[in-house]
């Protein structure tokens, strides 16, 4: 039994492996003749299951594992959300500020935001697993260049994420929660079989 991870961005699919090698199982990408899919669902879980899906199409015996993550304000109605990357032409740091912009005079009590991160799992014999994981914080006013979403994102420390010591904000991280509920996911399939 392998798990194969539905992502075509490499950065993602390293951060995935490295959080599901508890499982003990082998874990690859994807192969290079499964074209990259059109995110259309309104929900994080939606297209982390488009993701898994299009893999499953070729690959009958592994278990699949999609995700999709992303930012939502709640003074912006949740936006940008699902396209968290891809709301505005550029990077992570242009729309970090694009952010600031749309949210100038909100008072800093009223800019609480939420990084989720949704897993799909998928086993071989047809059944599904949604995992998820949220970190709460608020967007500040000002922003640290060149770190992205990271400059903005605001704990209850006072620092954003770029400016945790030791990245200790990791340990608790929507990225680390929805893994570690995968791999349960996954031990708890395994035993079953």
């Amino acid at each position: 039994m392998n798990i194969v991870v539905a992502t075509w961005n490499k950065s993602k699919l390293k951060r995935i492996t490295r959080g599901l090698q508890q499982t003990g199982l082998t874990i690859n990408g994807i192969l290079s003749n499964i074209e990259d899919i059109e995110e259309t669902e309104s929900t994080f879980s939606g297209n982390a299951r488009l993701k898994v899906d299009a893999v499953r199409r070729t690959n009958l015996t592994s278990i699949i594992v999609g995700e999709d993550s992303g930012l939502s304000v709640e003074a912006l109605q949740g936006f940008p959300g699902v396209k968290t990357a891809r709301f505005l032409e550029g990077t992570d740091d242009d729309r970090a500020e694009k952010l600031l912009e749309l949210l100038q005079g909100v008072p800093p009590s009223q800019r609480k935001a939420t990084f989720h991160s949704a897993i799909v799992v998928s086993f071989p014999d047809g059944t599904y697993t949604i995992c998820e994981g949220y970190m709460n914080g608020w967007i500040s006013t000002t922003r640290i260049q060149g770190k992205g979403y990271a400059g903005i994102f605001l704990l209850s420390n006072h620092l954003v994420l770029a400016e945790q010591p030791n990245n200790e904000y990791m340990i608790c991280n929507h990225h680390r929660q929805a893994l570690f509920q995968a791999v349960l996911a996954i031990q708890d399939w395994l035993e079953r079989q």
